[in-house]
């Protein structure tokens, strides 16, 4: 941070000469440690304002959605207004199931340049529940919970590429028999490049906060590929207990914390 804020008095002193949009040179005068004075004169370039459309790409539009749930539940939030939304059902609680709970609704808030899906999501998630929330392979969600950050089970096939671009949807679901299954022989896991989380599936971060009078846990992991090394991804997960609702972000997509910090009961 110090060397961004020495690095913008030094274009402000050289540019202080300058013509709009034209080159030109300034004197600048400094002083040694003897006291004596140097004037040096410097050419210098002062960069051309910024057109409307590119002050255009950097602005992000909110607007308030709401979303119902189950037993008269609904929360409203702030969200892109580029973004839409697409709604998954209900959970499925298969481990210690609760006959009498009500399952949770998720809901996948999808930006225009959908990142690769994981749980049927290509966003953010968004679960909303009075009883449970969804966590890993039809466990009800928890703090700590390994692999906490994903409902599918078992393997998952990397969903970038080298080059850090998605890859073909389908594989993303995929477990390492389903790849290529018709050939012979099935790959093993040394044959697909499967996403890995560190830790052996434990979140590095649980922290709790308050968030306007309610208590919000921020867990995060990091999943590597196992074959391409240098594509790693960092999920977060957020949970609201007062508002019962679990918000799932697979790539760290910097709207998400706007969309968190905006929850609101209805």
């Amino acid at each position: 941070m110090r060397g961004l804020w020495v690095g913008t008095a030094i274009g402000v002193l050289l540019c202080a000469g300058c013509s709009d949009g034209e080159d030109g040179s300034v004197e600048v005068t400094t002083t040694d440690s003897a006291g004596r004075t140097t004037v040096v004169t410097q050419e210098v370039t002062e960069d051309p304002e910024p057109s409307p459309d590119d002050a255009a790409t950097t602005t992000t539009t909110f607007i308030s959605a709401v979303l119902e749930g189950p037993e008269g539940t609904g929360v409203a939030f702030d969200l892109p207004d580029t973004w839409s939304i697409q709604t998954l059902g209900e959970a499925e609680r298969t481990a210690a199931p609760d006959p009498e709970a009500v399952a949770p609704v998720q809901w996948c808030l999808v930006p225009p340049s959908a990142p690769p899906a994981i749980d049927g999501c290509s966003g953010v998630l968004v679960a909303l529940g009075p009883d449970w929330l969804p966590g890993h392979a039809g466990a009800a969600y928890s703090l700590r919970q390994v692999e906490g950050w994903r409902s599918t089970p078992g393997p998952l096939s990397c969903p970038l590429g080298e080059e850090g671009t998605p890859v073909d949807v389908a594989t993303v679901t995929s477990t390492p028999d389903d790849v290529e299954a018709t050939a012979d022989p099935t790959p093993d896991d040394t044959e697909v490049d499967l996403l890995v989380t560190a830790a052996e599936g434990m979140p590095l971060t649980t922290t709790q906060s308050e968030v306007d009078g309610r208590t919000v846990t921020y867990e995060t992991w990091r999943a590597a590929c196992s074959l391409s090394e240098d594509v790693v991804i960092a999920p977060q997960v957020w949970q609201d207990q007062d508002l019962g609702v679990l918000v799932r972000d697979y790539f760290g997509l910097p709207e998400t914390v706007v969309i968190v910090e905006s929850l609101r009961e209805v």
